[in-house]
């Protein structure tokens, strides 16, 4: 009699366990395809499309790693001073039916250009190299 009033919440509770480890898995899969994404605009040139290449790169890494990981991608790239980001945002997977989870993940890092010996200015500003 105590099994079978207890088998229901252990099973319960694996799958909650289990919940909670595929938002995990989701959230690192999240921030390596951001962190990816981020490397690209990071090192893009000064000017416009390297918003595309950034989540073109962060969102064909979700769907290499895990596509189904993650439902209602969305993908987002800016600039703010000399920072540019990647964000990498969607919904977990779900085991147990009423438990949804938003997951987000942000990378962001400075703009990397050639700083030259000589000369004034530098190369990643707009309009240098004209």
């Amino acid at each position: 009699m105590e099994w079978a009033l207890l088998t229901p919440v252990l099973i319960l509770l694996m799958l909650v366990v289990v919940q909670f480890t595929m938002v995990f898995h989701a959230r690192h899969v999240a921030l390596a395809a951001a962190q990816s994404g981020a490397r690209v605009a990071r090192t893009a040139p000064v000017g416009g499309g390297w918003q595309d290449a950034a989540t073109a790169k962060a969102a064909g890494d979700v769907r290499e790693i895990g596509p189904e990981l993650l439902s209602g991608l969305s993908v987002r790239a800016g600039e703010s001073g000399d920072q540019r980001w990647v964000e990498v945002s969607g919904e977990a997977v779900t085991v147990v039916p009423f438990m949804k989870f938003h997951v987000s993940q942000r990378s962001q890092g400075p703009i990397e250009c050639f700083r030259p010996d000589v000369g004034d200015g530098l190369a990643c500003e707009p309009g240098a190299g004209r």
